[in-house]
């Protein structure tokens, strides 16, 4: 049985300046159902919050501007939206994992950042990276040598393309809370810009599970 819903928040969906809608909110999130969720729902309504704020504080202030200059010239009045979208990718009797993109675009540039987010549901309390591998493995330098070896593999056959300093921010970059599980491996990802162009979005690496030395597809006993 589903013991969580992903359900629409509560949020101001249109904002206006001078009766003329600049900017489109919505933002969907995960809701535990029934008992154990108490952390859960409280990390997820703040984020919730976060997001309400940003689009009333930063977000709004730049679609009036916009929207009022376009009015001055006669021109094309812009349309902004932002948008709280989250994606399951694995879930089984111990485990919750998804991320979540926060995507925001002005009607020319697109911009997503995105949060990673693993549950121990025996705890109800997040997972950490480290927990998905044997104590005392190097694995923020096995996940580095990954990342970089595909990178390399990427460029050779000139499938995307790398910012020149991406040997340096790989390690500058990396965050360990950047990460969530699916059925072929553990994933880690850097925001866009940070590594590579925004064109290559939001780069995402999978190191495959191995059960002796990681990462598991369970957390560490």
């Amino acid at each position: 049985m589903t013991r969580y819903d992903i359900i629409p928040c509560a949020v101001n969906p249109v904002y206006t300046w001078e009766d003329l809608p600049v900017l489109y909110a919505e933002a969907r999130l995960p809701h535990w159902m029934g008992s154990g969720g108490k952390h859960f729902n409280r990390y997820y309504l703040a984020c919730e919050r976060t997001f309400e704020r940003y689009c009333a504080q930063e977000l709004y202030p730049k679609a009036a501007e916009a929207c009022r200059q376009a009015v001055e010239r006669s021109g094309a009045l812009p349309q902004w939206h932002a948008e709280l979208r989250p994606c399951i990718t694995w879930e089984s009797d111990d485990l919750l994992s998804l991320y979540t993109d926060t995507i925001e675009t002005d009607g020319t540039h697109r911009t997503v950042l995105r949060r990673g987010d693993t549950w121990d549901l025996r705890s109800g309390l997040p997972a950490a990276l480290c927990d998905f591998f044997p104590a005392h493995t190097p694995w923020r330098r096995r996940l580095l040598t990954l990342a970089a070896q595909e990178i390399e593999a990427q460029e050779a056959q000139g499938i995307a393309l790398y910012h020149a300093d991406w040997r340096s921010k790989l390690r500058s970059a990396f965050h360990s809370h950047h990460f969530y599980l699916t059925e072929k491996g553990l994933c880690f990802f850097y925001q866009m810009h940070t590594i590579a162009p925004a064109a290559e979005g939001t780069p995402t690496f999978c190191m495959p599970y191995d059960t002796q030395l990681g990462p598991f597809s369970t957390l560490a006993p």
